[in-house]
């Protein structure tokens, strides 16, 4: 039973976000009926999707560097060990 519904999440929230894009493209139908335009829109949607995905990426990217920088930093630190002599 516990399989059927971890395998129902993700198809449901996919069929979820069709759902929601389809009703958006049906709105954006009723707002702006020429085509021209419509396609339009859809492409600046697109657009605007792409910009945030590499607005993040661009963010991870940089702490990425951030946390390699101060790994290298640490490595580079090596304390001198005290030898015992007798």
């Amino acid at each position: 039973m516990g399989k059927g519904k971890e395998q129902a999440g993700p198809e449901t929230f996919e069929e979820e976000l069709r759902e929601v894009r389809r009703s958006i493209l049906n709105l954006l139908e009723l707002f702006l009926p020429p085509k021209e335009v419509r396609e339009e829109v859809v492409k600046n949607l697109y657009t605007m999707e792409l910009a945030l995905l590499r607005i993040f990426k661009t963010i991870i990217d940089y702490q990425v560097e951030e946390l390699q920088s101060r790994i290298e930093k640490k490595e580079g630190r090596k304390k001198a060990k005290k030898i015992e002599v007798e």
